[in-house]
């Protein structure tokens, strides 16, 4: 009886160096899917960029200098945050009106909804107003203090000090649109 133990595997013939002999084991499965969707996805990305039209890297830094040129622009065209300036000031600055509802769509639509009509925070869109009268000193205070008490966190230290002004003058803008869908009022009616 002998202790030597049989390999596991076929031996592939002629292959034996220094007394040790080549076995064939196969992959494992998951490696040569792996191995494949990576071919595949050569083929693809090759095709795309270079048949298809994809953008070359010109292109794409082309595009990114583009979208950096106009956030310089539209910084530049805003006022510098100032106390003279007010939200009523900026009212028909169109790319401080853009900023603003920029900042809206990120900060504050999740609790006042895409168009001011009021979600878990109130409307904006109505002359009913809460914690100030409605204008532009007001709504600042809102931002800038918020009202940890109902739940509005004080914005002051998150949003930069430069977008204040443009959010008030885009919530100002929103009074009077009548979207679909508006929570019903809340606090005083301001005329």
């Amino acid at each position: 009886m002998s202790n030597k133990k049989t390999p596991d595997g076929k031996i592939i013939e002629g292959h034996e160096y220094d007394g040790i002999k080549e076995l064939d084991h196969p992959l494992p499965r998951w490696w040569v899917y792996l191995f494949y969707a990576t071919i595949v996805y050569g083929v693809c990305y090759v095709a795309y960029y270079e048949f298809l039209g994809g953008p070359t890297h010109e292109e794409q830094y082309q595009a990114a200098m583009t979208k950096i040129k106009e956030k310089i622009e539209i910084s530049a065209a805003v006022p510098e945050p100032v106390d003279d300036v007010t939200p009523e000031t900026l009212i028909d600055n169109l790319t401080a009106l853009k900023i603003g509802s920029e900042t809206f769509t990120q900060v504050c639509a999740a609790c006042h909804g895409n168009k001011g009509e009021g979600l878990i925070g109130p409307n904006l869109t109505d002359k009913y107003w809460m914690h100030s009268n409605g204008d532009g000193e007001g709504i600042l205070v809102a931002i800038r203090e918020g009202f940890p008490e109902k739940g509005m966190p004080a914005w002051k230290d998150i949003i930069a000090k430069d977008k204040h002004a443009p959010l008030a003058a885009f919530v100002l803008t929103l009074q009077g649109t009548n979207p679909p869908n508006q929570k019903s009022p809340q606090g005083e009616l301001i005329e």
